[in-house]
């Protein structure tokens, strides 16, 4: 089966920079209406605390003392150095909207470039109708709106993402060196960002990449043409490995900076216990393979939703209480998926020729493969084999080499697309199957975790849509499409992402009313008095608007500190600050009050 030509329309990449544009817009609008330009989550906060550090151009700030004054979510203190947890990526990107003095628009500047990569995979895989579909699709889908508008990294990671595919697809094309080279960037860019994400987008592509490697040694031809081959072969994958390895090695260099160990898992500075794996080393309470389970039926449950928007149910108070503090089964059913099968089946039929059996027998494979995996989901918890961390690894190993399998029944030339759909719905899984080894699944801020296969998502959802349109007329197609999009911006994303507005206590009438309490040009300072422990202790959404305005260098305009019922402490942070002006706080639980008086 042939799916339309590949003849580009005059209006489509118009159509695809409105598109872009709409992703910019609604990005920076998300961002200044639902989030306030604030960060909402402890991960955003540290983000923005080493984006400060490194955008004066240093790795680490001295721990100020009292230390504890001037505590920060999820940031380090070791070896009299002060720094984030995670990995420097974001905070390197983030740190050019500090400089520029506009956070928020990091991410949307990314969202609206990410928009045509999406659109250029699609069109280059498929045909300009799919590309064009799967654009859209990405530029209103919830989960992306949701992130875009954020602090968080999943926007740049899911924009190296798609750049990764679109170099890899051209490295096949044309084995040019600076497509391995280009390619090899921005996969090492995702190990910078995230670096379990990096390992399920790369998995299919280093077994790819061994197959292409031994066919191009070993089938035909004689020995001078199969070593003249696999060096054509071999000499991006070169580059793209260089490249990799050049740009990841970052992270190593900044852990050896920050705390003298290359090797040193920043996370555990935190909690000793945040790490991925199995057993009593990963998790508060261990981690095993059926918690791993129990998290990926929940977040994906939540992701068929949020994915398009696309549910049947109410958004009633049950939906918004799990958008906000649930992370167990999404109340309604999800639709993201439902085109998901069908755009793969279609992806396997397209190709110059007739369906060889190949790919017949590559679906079949995978499919099984899924079924399999399918039911060994509903793993009885009780049984002692899912808590055993040698079964764990050996179940997630077979899993991920199921995954990939069929590429060895696609690695003839003209199964290329079939081998391409295949390929996208592995980043996908992938994905998915990487972060069962985390002990923590992730509904706030939607399955951020699964939220760089969005653009894999998409284009193979937008296969049967282009399919119907050719059967049915592009026009009406892309019009009942739009409306969809539109249906589903106002039925469900608005809400989706409008009931995080003030989350976790984060607003800045705060901020707003410390600058209404200033009497003269000195600069201010939130002094915070609270309990370090019992059930009315200080949390940090109580302190979180504070620690974004707060400079790693205590030179901002307003200065936050915090002390526990400790006069010499605030007798320490005054005699560190004597030329600010004091606004005296108190922090009970997650509230915070002006001491008037």
């Amino acid at each position: 089966m042939k799916l339309p030509a590949k003849t580009l329309p005059a209006r489509y990449p118009t159509l695809v920079a409105a598109l872009a544009f709409a992703a910019f817009l609604m990005s920076a609008v998300i961002s200044g209406r639902v989030y306030e330009r604030l960060p909402h989550m402890e991960d955003e906060i540290a983000y923005l605390y080493q984006a400060k550090i490194f955008a004066r151009g240093h790795l680490a700030v001295e721990t100020p003392q009292p230390s504890q004054a001037y505590w920060q979510v999820f940031v380090a203190d070791y070896n009299g150095l002060r720094f984030s947890k995670y990995t420097p990526g974001w905070a390197i990107l983030l740190s050019l909207g500090v400089n520029l003095g506009q956070t928020w628009v990091i991410n949307a500047f990314l969202a609206m470039l990410t928009v045509p990569l999406v659109w250029q995979l699609g069109r280059r895989l498929f045909n300009p109708d799919v590309g064009l579909m799967a654009a859209g699709l990405t530029a209103f889908s919830p989960m992306a709106l949701l992130l875009n508008g954020s602090l968080m990294g999943h926007a740049a990671s899911f924009f190296f993402t798609m750049l990764f595919l679109l170099a890899y697809r051209q490295i096949e094309k044309t084995h040019r060196l600076r497509w391995g080279i280009a390619a090899g960037a921005a996969l090492g860019w995702i190990v910078l960002l995230r670096s379990m994400t990096a390992v399920g987008i790369a998995l299919p592509f280093v077994i790819w990449s061994a197959l292409r490697l031994l066919d191009a040694l070993f089938v035909g031809g004689a020995w001078p043409l199969r070593w003249r081959r696999c060096w054509q072969t071999l000499l991006p994958l070169l580059g793209l490995s260089t490249a990799t390895l050049l740009t990841a090695s970052i992270i190593p260099l900044y852990n050896d900076a920050t705390t003298g160990d290359a090797r040193k898992n920043l996370y555990t500075l935190i909690w000793k216990y945040d790490q991925p794996g199995f057993g009593e080393c990963c998790g508060r309470n261990g981690h095993t393979l059926n918690k791993a389970v129990w998290h990926a039926r929940y977040d994906l449950s939540l992701t068929a939703a949020d994915v398009f928007g696309w549910q049947i149910g109410e958004l009633d108070a049950d939906v918004r209480d799990h958008w906000l503090r649930k992370s167990d089964y999404y109340p309604n059913i999800g639709l993201g998926f439902i085109l998901l099968p069908f755009g793969v089946l279609l992806g396997f039929l397209t190709t110059a020729h007739r369906p060889p059996r190949r790919s017949a027998a590559a679906l079949l494979f995978g499919w099984v493969g899924g079924a399999a995996l399918l039911l060994s989901l509903a793993l009885d918890s009780d049984s002692p084999r899912v808590v055993d961390v040698s079964f764990a690894w050996q179940w997630i190993t077979a899993a991920g080499l199921w995954l990939c399998a069929p590429l060895i029944f696609l690695r003839r030339p003209r199964c290329w697309q079939a081998r391409w759909t295949w390929l996208l719905l592995c980043v996908a899984l992938a994905l998915v199957l990487v972060h069962m080894t985390y002990w923590l699944g992730s509904q706030r801020y939607s399955t951020r975790y699964y939220f760089e296969g969005l653009g894999a998502f998409a284009i193979l959802s937008a296969l049967p849509l282009a399919y119907i349109a050719r059967r049915l007329g592009r026009r009406l197609v892309y019009l009942l499409l739009a409306a969809v999009l539109m249906i589903s911006l106002v039925s469900y994303s608005l809400p989706r992402v409008g009931v995080l507005h003030r989350f976790n206590r984060i607003s800045p009438d705060i901020i707003a009313a410390i600058k209404s309490r200033q009497v003269d040009d000195r600069p201010l300072l939130a002094l915070v008095g609270g309990e370090k422990s019992g059930e009315n202790r200080a949390r940090w959404h109580s302190l979180g608007a504070l620690m974004a305005v707060t400079s790693p260098y205590l030179d901002s305009e307003i200065v936050g500190a915090v002390y526990y019922e400790d006069d010499a402490a605030k007798a320490k942070i005054l005699a560190n600050h004597p030329d600010r002006q004091v606004t005296e706080m108190l922090a009970r639980g997650q509230d915070i009050v002006f001491v008037e008086g």
